[in-house]
């Protein structure tokens, strides 16, 4: 079970935003998404909400910082089915069990428009000073298994995106994992 008073905690106190060091999960993606001309983007889980005001249609938002349009987590989040072209999951989905993890998922999922895009990133084999946090361990079996399960297509591959300058000094892998599942049309 996801303890989300750790994960406020962590983030409140631990994180710090780096979507400038990020290729295939940052800065970089925006003239990509604005391209698109998306109607709706959600950031979820956006953190200080780094994605606003550089892209178009755009809405964070996140459990703990108040830079974000609202406060919620991914279960919470008041969405309707089919609303998003596209949606940012870019760390929030690393805590927890798998059945945690297919939950969110699944909640994710259901705001894309068929044809719609979800990045994600995850982190592989957690930290090495996490308390009170369960880190789901991602791996490239992970994301191939979520996607079968869930009926997602797997866009493009999968990349590595390095962090050397990280958020904790003491991770254990800089690096993590980044990809994006597409909602298939019917």
């Amino acid at each position: 079970m996801i303890n989300q008073t750790a994960i406020n905690e962590w983030y409140a106190n631990g994180w710090r935003s780096n979507l400038h060091l990020f290729k295939h999960s940052g800065y970089n993606l925006v003239d990509h998404i604005n391209d698109m001309n998306p109607r709706l983007v959600i950031d979820a889980g956006c953190g200080v909400n780094g994605f606003k005001g550089k892209i178009k249609n755009v809405v964070g938002f996140d459990p703990v910082f108040d830079e974000a349009d609202f406060k919620s987590t991914i279960l919470e989040a008041p969405f309707a089915d089919q609303c998003a072209d596209v949606v940012f999951a870019f760390g929030c989905v690393n805590f927890g069990t798998r059945d945690d993890v297919v939950s969110n998922i699944i909640k994710l999922k259901s705001w894309l428009r068929p044809g719609g895009l979800l990045y994600m990133r995850g982190a592989p084999d957690g930290y090495t000073n996490d308390t009170g946090l369960q880190w789901f361990r991602w791996g490239t079996r992970e994301i191939h298994y979520f996607a079968d399960l869930l009926g997602l297509e797997l866009v493009d591959r999968i990349h590595v995106e390095y962090n050397t300058e990280g958020t904790l000094p003491t991770r254990e892998y800089p690096h993590r994992y980044v990809w994006c599942y597409r909602r298939p049309a019917p």
